[in-house]
């Protein structure tokens, strides 16, 4: 018999199954029931159940305490040969299979020796029963009692152990110098691409692309199907228990091109954030899937290491970001020195043209910490909508709202400004699954153009809620309350205003305030049963509040005169709580 010897997984092929089962692809490569009966103290004398040779051994018992132990994953029964002759043998063979061992080895007395031939027609009943349950039964000389059998499977396990890990350690050792480079998560797929001799994936948990390398300009399949792979394997481990080992996925494709994903998930504090995949044929090498699987498991840890530190670096530059844009916005520059240093640092032109939008979501973005990195994988997005290419866009979140300033390359163009929010609205639909309402401002030069857009951006979101406006609005398009801006901001404006809603307020009814009422009225252009309708009241109550309006007000509300009057005293009233509210929050800190 030649002499099996496990040689270091870098240099020489290891034997796994054929056939595993999902368990069976999620362990180390290790020790199989055919590499142990290879060596010479067994010398190789399997003769029944040889479909189960390739099953993986990690300890030996005898057979007097298999039926104390639970777990018995692995294991090899060593058996003394009175108990596999005659009609006990299969009930022996049985109760080992039942029990979970991988296989049973027969001591055979000295009186059973003989050659070959004779010994593979002996125990003909446990020979049957082995052969039917698929487990190996095989001789061993009287020699190789029980603690000679269990002292060499522990040897050759220990080995295999000890040669994974080494390889294992050189893996970690490799990659954990190109983390050390800080040379980003590109870098460590291509590396892991070098060991593993195959292209490797790294998907983000918003299942975007973060590398996708391979070694020597080989060829790579198309990325998309792959990547859908991956983002429905993440989508099972958000559910579950987050596995320790990597994992063969199904194949995807078939025919030549068809390939499997070693997958392993990248972790740190105990949360995912994304995984990390290596390429591999469908019918790959045994020994070179369990090398993949080290490296991918290796490198999965350590990617984890290098986007925790991108993600610090990312946080850090967008929280001061975040700061100087609340400070431009607001218009809290005094300084112009410090403006201009910080407007160098952050890329913002002094003296450039500039629009500001906001974006409402709805609903309202969560405190989860998943939610804020997909906003902020959004907020990069948009970053990249605006055509101006000299002057970076600038984007952070203000009181769960997203801001943009955006540079503007030629400001007559009012289409590419509209065009820009509507882009912004479907970005955070498709990444945030979440309708959003945007309005924007003028466009305006420098710091104080920026304020003062951000100023009308919020003053058109404000009052496109109150009067059911179009999701993407600009303030030049509530033309209205631009014409009456400086009324509202007026003594005159405020107490014209008071004078009108005081009086309907004070004399409000149970059922519908009769400031509703007609406000209705006067939208339905004086019908009072289009106004009962739309109030869902009936005609005659609607009817009896309007009588009720005109005797408050001391004047006709039929008339066209005593609706005006109404309807500007609610909008300037609507457009002076807008402004209290932007005072209040735009006003320089104490």
């Amino acid at each position: 018999m030649a002499h099996h010897m496990t040689q270091g997984m870098d240099d020489t092929s290891a034997t796994v199954p054929h056939q595993r089962s999902r368990r069976d692809a999620e362990v180390p490569e290790t020790l199989t029931v055919a590499a142990l009966l290879a060596e010479p103290l067994l010398r190789n004398n399997l003769v029944a159940g040889s479909s189960g040779s390739m099953r993986f051994v990690r300890w030996c018992l005898p057979l007097s305490e298999l039926a104390t132990t639970s777990d018995n994953e692995g294991v090899v029964v060593h058996a003394p040969a009175e108990l596999l002759r005659g009609d006990a043998g299969p009930a022996t063979v049985r109760r080992v299979k039942d029990a979970g061992a991988v296989a049973v080895l027969v001591q055979i007395e000295p009186g059973d020796m003989g050659p070959p031939t004779v010994l593979r027609a002996s125990f003909p009943e446990a020979r049957a029963a082995a052969d039917a349950v698929e487990l190996p039964l095989a001789l061993l000389p009287p020699t190789a009692d029980y603690r000679t059998v269990s002292q060499l499977v522990a040897t050759k396990v220990l080995a295999q152990s000890t040669h994974v890990l080494e390889y294992r350690d050189r893996v970690h050792r490799a990659l954990a110098e190109i983390l050390a480079r800080g040379a980003g998560v590109q870098a460590l797929a291509y590396g892991m691409a070098r060991m593993g001799k195959t292209p490797v994936l790294v998907v983000d948990l918003d299942g975007s692309l973060l590398a996708y390398e391979s070694v020597g300009g080989a060829e790579k399949p198309p990325a998309g199907p792959l990547v859908s792979a991956l983002i429905d394997h993440l989508g099972g481990l958000s559910a579950g228990t987050i596995p320790v080992d990597p994992v063969v996925l199904e194949p995807v494709g078939d025919g030549r091109g068809g390939v499997v994903l070693i997958a392993s998930p990248v972790t740190f504090g105990g949360e995912i954030t994304g995984i990390a995949a290596a390429l591999d044929m469908v019918d790959a090498d045994p020994h070179d899937r369990a090398q993949r699987r080290i490296i991918t498991h290796e490198g999965a840890v350590l990617i984890g290491s290098e986007m925790l530190r991108i993600r610090s670096i990312t946080e850090a530059e967008e929280r001061i970001r975040g700061d100087f844009i609340v400070e431009l916005v607001h218009g809290r520059f005094s300084d112009g020195q410090q403006l201009q240093a910080r407007a160098r640092h952050h890329g913002f032109g002094v003296d450039a043209t500039y629009v500001v939008y906001v974006a409402e979501l709805d609903p309202p973005l969560t405190d989860h910490a998943r939610a804020v990195r997909r906003f902020s994988a959004a907020a990069r997005v948009v970053e990249r909508l605006c055509p101006n290419a000299n002057l970076p866009t600038l984007t952070t979140q203000i009181g769960g709202n997203l801001v943009v300033v955006c540079p503007v390359a030629d400001p007559a163009e009012v289409t590419a400004t509209r065009e820009i929010a509507d882009a912004i609205r479907r970005v955070l639909r498709e990444r945030l699954g979440s309708d959003a309402h945007v309005a924007f401002g003028r466009w305006g030069i420098g710091a104080g153009g920026v304020a003062a857009s951000y100023r009308e951006a919020r003053t058109a979101l404000a009052l496109g809620r109150r009067v059911n406006s179009s999701p993407v609005v600009g303030y030049d398009d509530l033309r209205i309350h631009v014409a009456i801006r400086e009324l509202a901001h007026s003594e005159s404006g405020r107490q014209f205003a008071g004078e009108i809603l005081a009086p309907l307020r004070r004399a409000d009814g149970n059922t519908c305030s009769l400031e509703t009422v007609v406000l209705a009225y006067i939208a339905e252009s004086g019908n009072l049963n289009a106004a009962a309708r739309r109030l869902r009241l009936h005609r005659n109550t609607t009817l009896y509040k309007l009588n009720r309006v005109s005797r408050v007000l001391n004047m006709d509300i039929r008339s066209a005169d005593s609706q005006f009057m109404v309807w500007l005293a609610h909008h300037i009233d609507m457009l002076m709580r807008v402004n209290e509210t932007l005072d209040a929050e735009l006003a320089p800190p104490p």
